[in-house]
């Protein structure tokens, strides 16, 4: 990785949460639920949400682990630091000074520690990571959703869930929602690829797939895989073994075809489809899969939503220069896939495969139009404020400085 970042040589402010002063136990405390995307976090360890001063107290792991945040104690200074795409921040025990960033941010109430569990307040929580935060006083519940309004007009989470559906279903998603419900829990990520039994958060889940498999482990690594391999991936290689072919004889290219194992096939597969896509070659394989690393980017916390969007958007700006319609390009998807994994589909339906019935199963969902055509027509509006470029420069800047 350290080789890809030399070949390539703030923060979301959201809505703030105002709770209303509620009655509260002789112990101050009140039965409050945290929900994230919906689901309700599950909030171990003996300390609950509580309410001081008229603000909601979280505990400070249960709530910023599920966001991707890093989470670090000094027992010595009684601070807290969380650390999550690309912010620092800083709290201490009984201050109500935070620094975002070296930067001073006054609370208007401080963290605290109860039962050796430190707690914080939910509005800053939201603030410092870029979330809007609800609260439903009836119910006594906090809602924690992604602040969305940051983005503006721009249509490309529209772009990235279709070119990222097959890929999040496979991997207990949905080809509705931008990545994962955060507040749910799903089957924890082997090194072999596999799921185990053990739950947990989809935070440490999408760390897991990005590390091995991507071999990716933190934000400078993502930004730098994912602005590599848009333009530098399989299809890099796929076009250079078509190039090969074409350079030989007749009576080369039959020597090929007659030997024995898995070349014959692929010989003979690149070669047809090299002749159908031409220039394009299997481009989808790769486009598709920027979507699904900067969805599990955005969830295991190494990128804001923001960020997340404004890296695909090379992607999806291509998508939308060399194909015109989801069936064209999950067709090349297909097809690039099975040329990837060598599989030997030359007298089988691609949309009959595993992957191909996905697809299919995408298109049923009448109810929810994941698969909209007018997107190739519309073209990609861009996040505004942030670009891809900024974020690899901002990469080489600080490896420069290193």
């Amino acid at each position: 990785m350290k080789k890809l970042l030399a070949l390539l040589l703030s923060m979301v402010m959201a809505a703030s949460l105002t709770v209303p002063a509620l009655a509260a136990s002789s112990s101050g405390t009140s039965r409050i639920t945290i929900n994230l995307d919906g689901r309700m976090l599950v909030i171990s360890g003996g300390v609950s949400p509580e309410i001081k001063d008229g603000r909601t107290m979280v505990p400070i792991r249960a709530v910023s682990e599920a966001l991707g945040a890093d989470v670090g104690w000094d027992q010595a200074t009684k601070q807290v630091t969380l650390e999550r795409a690309g912010v620092t921040i800083l709290m201490t025990v009984d201050s109500k000074t935070a620094y975002v960033n070296g930067k001073a941010v006054e609370m208007d109430v401080a963290p605290y520690i109860t039962n050796g569990r430190t707690l914080i307040p939910a509005r800053y929580v939201a603030e410092f990571f870029g979330q809007k935060v609800d609260w439903d006083g009836a119910t006594s519940t906090v809602s924690i959703t992604e602040d969305k309004s940051a983005v503006g007009e721009s249509n490309l989470e529209r772009w990235a869930i279709p070119m990222g559906a097959i890929q999040q279903g496979m991997n207990e998603g949905s080809h509705r929602w931008f990545a994962y419900y955060r507040g749910s829990t799903v089957a924890a990520y082997r090194p072999d690829g596999g799921l185990s039994g053990t739950y947990v958060l989809p935070s440490v889940r999408c760390r897991d797939m990005l590390s091995y498999g991507w071999d990716i482990n933190s934000r400078e690594e993502l930004i730098a895989t994912v602005c590599y391999m848009t333009l530098h991936g399989h299809n890099e290689d796929f076009l250079e073994d078509v190039a090969y072919i074409k350079t030989l004889t007749p009576a080369e290219y039959d020597q090929y075809l007659n030997s024995d194992g898995v070349d014959s096939y692929m010989f003979l597969y690149t070669k047809q489809l090299g002749e159908k896509w031409g220039d394009r070659g299997i481009l989808c394989w790769d486009l598709f899969r920027m979507s699904s690393l900067v969805q599990w980017g955005y969830v295991a916390g190494y990128i804001t939503y923001p960020e997340a969007l404004a890296l695909l958007e090379p992607a999806a700006t291509l998508l939308c220069e060399n194909f015109s319609s989801w069936e064209e390009a999950y067709e090349n998807y297909l097809e690039g896939y099975n040329w990837w994994a060598r599989n030997d589909v030359l007298d089988k339906d691609i949309w009959e495969t595993s992957r191909g019935i996905a697809y299919k199963s995408i298109l049923a969902d009448k109810s929810y139009n994941t698969l909209d055509d007018t997107l190739f027509e519309t073209g990609v509006i861009p996040v505004p404020g942030v670009t891809a470029a900024e974020l690899l420069q901002s990469v080489l800047n600080s490896e420069s400085a290193n």
